[in-house]
């Protein structure tokens, strides 16, 4: 009896062996699978890119014209308020000279003077928009006096200023875009530009016609001037670039073995929204390239690929 409760111990620590060495073990393709990073993947591609300057400019109004009174006297009656059109020819204004109001006591006494008291047009000599009105009805004006204003809107123009070293760049004739708050963008050429250098900025202003826009003077817009331009680039999207924090090296996360992220150092070219030009001998066009998930990668780092 003491035999067999002497055995039973070291038969339940039998069983217990046997049962752990039955365990199935943890799949080693799971286990890899839970550390290996989820990324996108890019092959280089063939491409053309066109680099931008990018600067900032400002709609005006280059042609002004000012509705001056013709008389001495009094307003008599006024059509326009500010922001109205108002064409060449067209009657602005009528003012009441002081012999005018003179003549009122009389006129009734002789007919002949009826015809003297008819009121002195003021006549718009422009087409345009009515910035500015400088009187109301019945206000006092002396001969010459400025009554209104009035912007020609086929004499907008965008005034840009650029940067003395882009003069080898940026000329008359020269192809650009000016980009509109909305988004809308116009593709047009530079115009004009001032013989002169703005002492502080070191700058020249450059002007850009646009005698059939319909745009508000003073609107800030964004333009965009080509630069360089090359074909045949082999290029990638500027997202898979990665660099360091002073932008001194850039390099690559380049896939090998279907699975390895490893670092390739690259040099980088022309530069556009999208895409960068990659200057390398160790990448190729058929080659794997991590395009989002490479940040914060380190040199041969376990990856798989997003489906």
């Amino acid at each position: 009896m003491k035999h067999i409760i002497t055995s039973i111990p070291v038969l339940i620590l039998s069983l217990i062996i046997i049962f752990s060495g039955c365990k199935r073990p943890e799949s080693p393709t799971m286990a890899e699978a839970e550390i290996r990073t989820l990324v996108t993947i890019v092959h280089p591609s063939v491409g053309n890119i066109t680099e931008y300057i990018h600067l900032n400019g400002v709609t005006i109004f280059q042609k002004k014209e000012n509705i001056r009174s013709t008389h001495t006297g009094y307003i008599k009656s006024l059509s326009y308020k500010q922001g109205d059109f108002i064409k060449s020819g067209q009657l602005f204004c009528t003012i009441i000279t002081k012999e005018q109001q003179a003549l009122k006591g009389v006129a009734s006494l002789d007919s002949t003077l009826i015809k003297f008291q008819k009121p002195m047009p003021v006549i718009s000599q422009a087409n345009g928009n009515i910035t500015a009105i400088n009187i109301f009805e019945g206000d006092y004006v002396s001969e010459g006096d400025i009554l209104a204003s009035i912007s020609e809107p086929s004499s907008l123009v965008v005034q840009v200023n650029v940067p003395y070293e882009y003069n080898q760049i940026v000329k008359i004739g020269k192809a650009c875009d000016i980009i509109l708050p909305d988004g809308k963008s116009i593709h047009t050429a530079i115009t004009g530009v001032m013989p002169s250098i703005e002492a502080t900025s070191q700058s020249q202003t450059y002007l850009i016609r646009l005698p059939n826009q319909s745009l508000p003077e003073n609107l800030n817009v964004s333009i965009r001037i080509p630069s360089r331009q090359k074909n045949g680039l082999m290029c990638v999207p500027t997202k898979a670039i990665q660099t360091d924090e002073m932008q001194k090296e850039f390099w690559l996360m380049k896939i090998v073995d279907d699975s390895l992220a490893i670092k390739i150092p690259v040099h980088t070219g022309l530069q556009n929204d999208s895409l960068t030009e990659v200057i390398s001998d160790r990448i190729k066009m058929t080659d794997t390239i991590v395009q989002q998930g490479a940040y914060g990668l380190i040199d041969s780092t376990l990856v798989r690929f997003e489906k």
